[in-house]
């Protein structure tokens, strides 16, 4: 990754790109008031988005674009929509290879056709990751149609990044607390999907299956936890236990909260932490104040843990070691 910048690099892996040709409804009416609508600039404009990053010293970005922030509510992507949005997503990335990775979108919840593409993505356009949305029309992951998904994600060893989607109710209800009660149900989807996951015995089948999931959807690991009470007990709960099976999870720094991150880090271990933001929904975070927030005293990490987490976890989960090493 060629770069004018010492070392530290920091890479973004939780950060998305929309072209406002992708949506179904006009760019007008589709970001509503709030986060979405302040980053509309940002969030189609790919040019704004590199100098952005410079300004705030981030070296690179992880594009991707779920489908459920594209489509109206229960309508899934076609599947040409979605190889246009990994053929552009492709072409990005040859056009800024120092500033830019890819991860594919795909649409879990369309059997073998979405494993089609996953190959599709991985071989021939040499994208390293997969993202998917982490429910669709009251369906989580564990649904067998997801089966194929992540079957092939696993077999070609490549990170599948968990996107949240906003429930229908439960974010209706948690919206009077304004964005962070969207994020809320938002994570809670999340946990619930990943949950069941580990509860349907695919992590004993698919060994090198890799979930990554942002911060708000942390309740995974607690929930894991206290599954394994009911292991044995309740029907449903197959294989390995979730509170061991948790450990080969991944999640993105989402939020930046300091303590947060201290329990992810106790649970998973430096290795399986990303720095990831939501941005540009969320606030862009200089690299001066996530340098000073992975040096703090109350997480303790050495030097080289730090730079785990600033883009060396990305970089295995990718299989792009090779750019620390000529960057």
């Amino acid at each position: 990754m060629a770069s004018n910048e010492s070392l530290p690099y920091i890479i973004d892996f939780h950060s998305h790109f929309y072209s406002p040709q992708w949506y179904h409804t006009s760019p007008s009416s589709a970001p509503g008031p709030g986060p979405l609508a302040r980053a509309w600039p940002l969030l189609t404009n790919i040019d704004a988005q590199l100098e952005a990053m410079a300004q705030a010293g981030i070296t690179a970005k992880v594009l991707s674009a779920p489908t459920a922030a594209l489509m109206p509510p229960g309508q899934p992507a076609s599947a040409s929509e979605i190889e246009r949005i990994n053929d552009h997503f492709a072409y990005l990335v040859s056009k800024h290879p120092d500033r830019l990775l890819a991860l594919a979108t795909i649409d879990a919840f369309q059997g073998e056709a979405a494993a089609r593409e996953v190959e599709r993505a991985v071989k021939s356009l040499g994208i390293g990751g997969i993202c998917i949305d982490c429910a669709q029309g009251g369906h989580w992951l564990d649904e067998p149609q997801a089966r194929p998904t992540l079957t092939v994600a696993a077999e070609l060893d490549v990170p599948i990044f968990v996107h949240p989607v906003s429930p229908i109710g439960l974010t209706e209800r948690m919206a009077h607390l304004g964005h962070i009660g969207i994020l809320l149900a938002r994570g809670t989807e999340n946990a619930a999907s990943i949950l069941a996951l580990l509860r349907s015995g695919i992590f004993d089948e698919l060994p090198n299956l890799k979930i990554v999931l942002p911060m708000i959807g942390a309740a995974t690991f607690l929930f894991a936890g206290m599954a394994d009470q009911e292991h044995g007990r309740e029907e449903g709960w197959q294989g390995t236990k979730p509170g061991q099976l948790r450990q080969r999870l991944y999640v993105d720094t989402m939020g930046f909260d300091p303590a947060s991150i201290r329990f992810v880090l106790n649970l998973l271990g430096s290795e399986h932490v990303l720095l990831g933001s939501d941005w540009p929904i969320m606030l862009i975070k200089p690299r001066q104040e996530i340098i000073a927030l992975l040096q703090s005293p109350d997480l303790a990490l050495t030097q080289e843990e730090q730079q785990a987490i600033l883009s060396a976890n990305t970089l295995r989960l990718l299989k792009k070691e090779n750019i620390l090493q000529t960057g």
